[in-house]
């Protein structure tokens, strides 16, 4: 069952004048900073309560962000869901026919396992699902 949101990211051109921006609005700066460049991405995530805004600048013109960015530009990119059990929300859906959804985890930030949601089932709103059990701390 998705028990909340876990995670927002918004896609941006320079991630330090984002930062810059994000931190005076938040009122604090970013928990933390990491590159993944297997994604070809470099991030910031500041937390606000029990959820996580996330900044994601791309680093390469093949990473599949700066193709997003290119087509639709900055601004809001996706919303994650969290889920106790990945393998078992992932079944659910699968069950009521929702379409799209991702059959590999894959790992991202603190090794939070997720799963896409592709935007076309979901009315043009990417989401991701994400299990934070069993991540790397």
């Amino acid at each position: 069952m998705i028990e909340r949101i876990h995670h927002i990211d918004f896609v941006v051109r320079d991630l330090e004048l984002a930062i810059d921006r994000w931190t005076r609005l938040l009122d604090r700066s970013p928990r933390d900073r990491e590159e993944l460049p297997g994604r070809g991405v470099v991030l910031a995530r500041f937390q606000v309560g029990e959820i996580w805004i996330i900044l994601v600048q791309p680093t390469r013109d093949d990473s599949p962000v700066q193709t997003y960015l290119n087509t639709f530009g900055e601004g809001f990119f996706h919303i994650a869901w969290a889920v106790e059990d990945l393998e078992v929300e992932a079944e659910r859906l699968h069950e009521t026919g929702l379409a799209g959804v991702s059959d590999q985890p894959r790992r991202g930030v603190e090794g939070w396992r997720l799963l896409d949601i592709d935007a076309g089932a979901m009315f043009g709103v990417m989401s991701q699902l994400v299990e934070e059990r069993g991540a790397c701390r």
